[in-house]
């Protein structure tokens, strides 16, 4: 029998690194089950396991790095417990996970879990696997690393608690693949290929004079296709050079990294792929966005030695900084000057592209196609171009070719089955399951491989009830299990005053982009004994609340909240001006949470209010500029909304002083246009030196407001009224907060108009 352990085939020296860490981590009946169940070319593997083999030590240090190893671990600890830029060594951890299932709101650490018996559940789980996939070792391998990831991604390593098992042993199966498959002569045997996908702000926002008529279909659209062709561009990399789906080891927020061996022949297949891929995004996107391939050789010493491994990531990001000034290699290769026919026009979503048919063209046709199967499919085939796979109400392509593949939605097995014909005769490269947990407690193992490439998105339900007096919007422009159009989702903050028998609050959405300040430095110098194994684990948790629990939270609380894109370090959201808002101070609270309470780790955002009909690529800019103040607040981790920049803590305190001034103004009667003019003093609070009538500020408060008590109060009330307003409005208000004070006074105003 030929020997596994030093086959040329990568799927199973995949598994063979897999395997031999899973027997060491299972019970021997929970092994001899899940041996049992494996495909059947993979089970000569099972005579030739040896957590001893020498490969497979030299890959798990490339995986640990030098960092000193312990064993017997109970419980996974939280890793971004350690994290420390202020060069501080944190050891007694006090964050860990309950070993349960991957599901929204399993991946927050607590002070206190218990765990759970998870073997039985894991192993059992492989039975979810199509039959048919087994076949395709290919797609089976995929579908198996999202069944190690839902159930051991909250159990510790061998060797490191900080660590989980899924974590280590991808890693190390990777670079064990890599290393078998590298000239053994090379010093450097390890080569890390990066992708970064550009211009997806442009990609995202780009125009046309129907865009903001489809906005909501097509900006969810045009961030998924993002995502799809960052996934595709990754799977071309290792269809290509011939690895498995185990060695792509981080991708998030349009970023993948490869760990492949060092060798001419695989250097000048990611060559070709480079070249065909810019031919490929200046044919179908004229240059409008791409995606750039970075390599870098390594040596197994810089992964053991910190200074060495510091350095090497340190040229990682530089070096994916560098692809993007040379993005789409213009200046070289790639065949920049097009022929192309804009005779039908230009695309009424995009002023870039020419009319394919019926005013659009081909990428937006698709974009739009996206935006509505989203609400309506569970999974995605990807195929051979010709691959004749029949299409109904369940099963639908897209029109496009994306680098060679068909895309295909289609929906949940027990309604289109597992196309295993297809799957037998490898037509199907993954078969990806990309539907959301509707709730946060949701486990997400459907015996498919999950990509996390889907975001939440509001659609008209026929539970809901549709006030025309609220939406004033016509009845006939619903359309159930679509997504719900910006005009419904504007007034989705109106409320009925049954005092005055009319709806009240203002008719605008809130744009909010945001992301985890200080990143790179994080990455770079967080964790005062960085590894491989920690940075991936780190990348993937990062990306997890963004495109796991985030989606299931609005599922969950927020179902009128409109996710463009969230995932990786950032995320932008459209939604009804109040609602968003109180998500945003959820997801911060919530963020505390999930990085154990670690003060160093927090996230930005900047919120835009606008009224309907703002261009799309305005919003974006919007929303760009308002972040970009609350990151020029001294050290961040600050919200921007009215063109106000407040620290976290500032933002909540303002929130519960909105609620005091709803509950005076209802006690004493205080009108709208009395708090109004409050401004003008916030704004010479703020300024006390710039004018001399700036310091009288506190006088004239004192007098409008003794005015206003005196015609609109009973005598009895007004001593008692005064003191109060006062005190909440001037001394806890105006004199704390000064210029700031006026949010919780906007937000008033707001949900009083008519």
């Amino acid at each position: 029998m030929k020997n596994i352990m030093y086959s040329t085939e990568p799927i199973q020296l995949s598994l063979f690194a897999l395997l031999s860490d899973l027997q060491i981590l299972l019970s021997q009946s929970n092994f001899e089950y899940l041996s049992q169940k494996l495909p059947s070319a993979l089970k000569p593997l099972l005579s030739q396991l040896s957590a001893n083999d020498e490969t497979l030590l030299k890959a798990r240090k490339l995986a640990l790095g030098n960092e000193p190893l312990s064993e017997n671990h109970s419980q996974l600890m939280a890793m971004f417990e350690q994290i420390s830029l202020k060069n501080k060594t944190k050891t007694n951890l006090q964050y860990a996970y309950a070993s349960k299932p991957l599901s929204p709101s399993s991946i927050f650490p607590e002070e206190s879990v218990k765990n759970v018996e998870w073997q039985e559940g894991f192993v059992k789980g492989i039975d979810a696997i199509p039959t048919a996939h087994a076949q395709n070792l290919s797609l089976w391998l995929d579908h198996f690393d999202t069944l190690l990831q839902c159930y051991t991604a909250n159990i510790p390593s061998q060797y490191d608690a900080t660590i989980s098992f899924y974590d280590f042993a991808k890693i190390t199966s990777a670079f064990y693949v890599a290393l078998t498959l590298a000239d053994k002569q090379n010093s450097q045997p390890i080569l890390l290929v990066q992708g970064d996908f550009f211009g997806i702000q442009d990609f995202i926002f780009s125009g046309g004079k129907k865009t903001n008529e489809q906005s909501a279909k097509l900006l969810r659209g045009r961030s998924f296709q993002v995502s799809l062709f960052t996934e595709l561009a990754s799977l071309k990399l290792l269809e290509k050079c011939g690895l498995p789906a185990t060695s792509q080891v981080m991708n998030a927020a349009g970023k993948f990294l490869i760990i492949a061996p060092n060798t001419e022949q695989v250097k000048n297949t990611i060559q070709q792929i480079q070249t065909e891929l810019n031919q490929w995004f200046i044919q179908n996107t004229y240059s409008l966005a791409g995606l750039g391939i970075a390599l870098k050789e390594a040596s197994p010493e810089q992964f053991m030695d910190k200074d060495k491994f510091a350095a090497l990531r340190k040229s990682l990001f530089e070096q994916l900084e560098e692809t993007k000034l040379q993005r789409l290699d213009l200046t070289q290769h790639t065949e920049s000057v097009q022929e192309v026919d804009y005779s039908k026009g230009n695309c009424e979503l995009n002023n870039y592209f020419p009319v394919y048919k019926e005013n659009r063209s081909l990428i937006s046709s698709d974009q739009v196609k996206i935006g509505e199967l989203l609400a309506k499919k569970d999974r995605i085939i990807v195929c051979d171009y010709d691959s004749n796979i029949y299409q109904n109400n369940d099963t639908q392509s897209l029109e496009m070719n994306i680098f060679g593949y068909s895309i295909f939605f289609t929906n949940e097995q027990e309604s289109t089955g597992d196309f295993g014909k297809l799957a037998k005769n490898h037509k199907i490269h993954r078969f990806w399951d990309f539907s959301l947990a509707q709730n946060t407690q949701q486990e997400i193992w459907n015996g498919y491989a999950r990509r996390y490439i889907n975001a939440y998105i509001p659609y008209f339900k026929s539970t809901d009830q549709y006030d025309s007096a609220k939406y004033n919007v016509a009845e006939e422009e619903i359309n159930f299990y679509q997504p719900k159009t910006f005009d419904y989702i504007a007034c989705e903050d109106r409320r009925f005053n049954p005092n005055k028998e009319q709806y009240e609050g203002q008719v605008a959405l809130m744009t909010l982009k945001g992301d985890i300040d200080n990143l790179g430095t994080i990455f770079q110098k967080g964790l005062s004994v960085p590894n491989f194994a920690k940075m991936a684990a780190l990348s993937r948790q990062m990306n997890l609340f963004f495109s796991l629990w985030l989606p299931a939270f609005c599922a969950e609380k927020y179902p009128n909240a409109y996710t463009v894109f969230a995932g990786g370090d950032d995320f932008f959201l459209i939604g009804s001006w109040y609602n968003i808002q109180q998500l945003a101070t959820d997801m911060q609270q919530a963020f505390t949470k999930y990085v154990a309470k670690n003060e160093e780790i927090h996230f930005s955002i900047g919120m835009v209010m606008t009224k309907l009909g703002v261009p799309v690529p305005r919003l974006g800019e919007l929303a760009e500029e308002a972040l970009e103040k609350a990151k020029a607040v001294e050290g961040k981790n600050a919200v921007t909304i009215y063109q106000r920049s407040v620290k976290w803590a500032e933002w909540e305190n303002l929130l519960k002083i909105e609620g005091k001034i709803t509950n005076l103004a209802e006690e004493y009667n205080i009108s709208s246009a009395y708090l109004y003019s409050l401004i003008q003093f916030t704004k010479q609070a703020q300024n006390p030196n710039k004018q001399i009538e700036n310091t009288m500020w506190r006088s004239r408060f004192y007098y409008k407001t003794a005015r206003y008590v005196t015609d609109k109060l009973h005598q009895s009330e007004c001593k008692e009224a005064l003191d109060n307003i006062i005190k909440l409005i001037g001394q806890d208000g105006i004199e704390k907060y000064k210029e700031n004070f006026a949010i919780p006074l906007f937000n008033y105003f707001y949900q009083k108009r008519h």
